[in-house]
């Protein structure tokens, strides 16, 4: 098998091989494994935008985050001793979105636990009645229903042409019963 070189790879990451070529260079890389794996390698450690992106160890990360938070601890007692007209500048920075009427928009209470539990127990309720109804067939005699009462109607339904021979004959008798005058 006949692996790519670093140089094809790169050039099919940035979309720069001929149709032929760059065909040729996926089948390759459906096959081959090991150039599969630098591929993928390649791309791991490609430039963002022209800048060589830093992968960070864990302990830097931790350091990076442990730095954060305590710079935001520090500017805690800065809050607690600022003037009024400033903390008002910065309530009104934080202060929650409004809508359209200019009103605050309410936030969703906090639930409880006992309401979390309340609501299980009425799902559960809800489950074993259903399991109840469904073992007893309710359900299958709400599906049959409607054909069973589609043959009823069917069997009392008489046909259109004995209905206009009952109401021809109908008519036919009112007007040999009429006593002439």
């Amino acid at each position: 098998m006949n692996h790519r070189d670093e140089a094809n790879l790169r050039d099919y990451a940035e979309d720069r091989l001929q149709e032929q070529e760059r065909l040729e260079t996926e089948a390759h890389l459906a096959e081959c494994e090991l150039c599969l794996m630098r591929y993928m390698d390649l791309l791991a450690n490609e430039d963002v935008d022209g800048i060589q992106v830093e992968r960070l160890s864990d302990q830097a990360a931790d350091d990076i985050t442990r730095l954060v938070m305590e710079q935001v601890r520090a500017l805690e007692p800065a809050l607690a001793t600022m003037p009024a007209a400033e903390l008002a500048v910065v309530a009104q920075v934080q202060s929650p979105p409004t809508n359209n009427a200019e009103e605050p928009i309410q936030r969703r209470k906090k639930v409880s636990r006992g309401s979390r539990k309340q609501t299980l127990i009425h799902y559960l309720i809800a489950v074993c009645i259903m399991l109840l109804l469904m073992s007893a067939g309710v359900f299958q005699r709400l599906v049959d229903q409607p054909e069973h009462w589609e043959a009823q109607q069917l069997s009392k339904r008489e046909p259109v042409t004995t209905s206009i021979m009952e109401r021809t004959s109908a008519v036919i008798d009112a007007i040999v019963e009429k006593p002439t005058k």
